[in-house]
């Protein structure tokens, strides 16, 4: 597994500087072509919390759409790119400021137009799942 950085990021129309990302805060740690699978984390801060004191529904989403699309992005060629056709996410339990989250995302299926990517989200290093996701791209490849 690759550590995923600028350096081998192969991808030619992903050169943008990802400014909700940075505000979000994730930080993708693995990336495998291979596998079509990618790792990422994030800590959740107070500017992520909702009304309730507890964190948005929205910081999560947004999470698991950018490690889902790092596993399609697994298998794409330099030229393509992919967005978000559906993303469903179910929420198991509650999140807190200060929790530190893992992210597994790995493609499930992927035909010539169409990714599909399942992740589960993890809190504190616990084995037990807090949230999970099911994601579907669309692929548009230069011919």
């Amino acid at each position: 597994m690759k550590k995923m950085n600028k350096k081998n990021f192969h991808l030619k129309n992903y050169r943008f500087p990802d400014k909700f990302g940075e505000w979000l805060g994730y930080k993708a740690t693995h990336f495998d072509r291979k596998t079509g699978t990618a790792k990422l984390e994030l800590t959740l801060r107070e500017d992520h919390l909702s009304p309730a004191g507890r964190v948005h529904g929205g910081v999560i989403s947004s999470f698991f759409d950018f490690a889902c699309g790092a596993a399609v992005f697994s298998t794409m060629k330099p030229e393509d790119f992919c967005s978000t056709v559906e993303l469903k996410v179910n929420y198991f339990l509650p999140l807190d400021k200060g929790d530190t989250l893992k992210c597994d995302s790995k493609v499930m299926f992927r035909g010539r137009k169409l990714c599909v990517v399942h992740a589960i989200l993890y809190r504190n290093k616990e084995k037990k799942p807090v949230a999970m996701a099911t994601a579907t791209f669309n692929i548009v490849s230069k011919k």
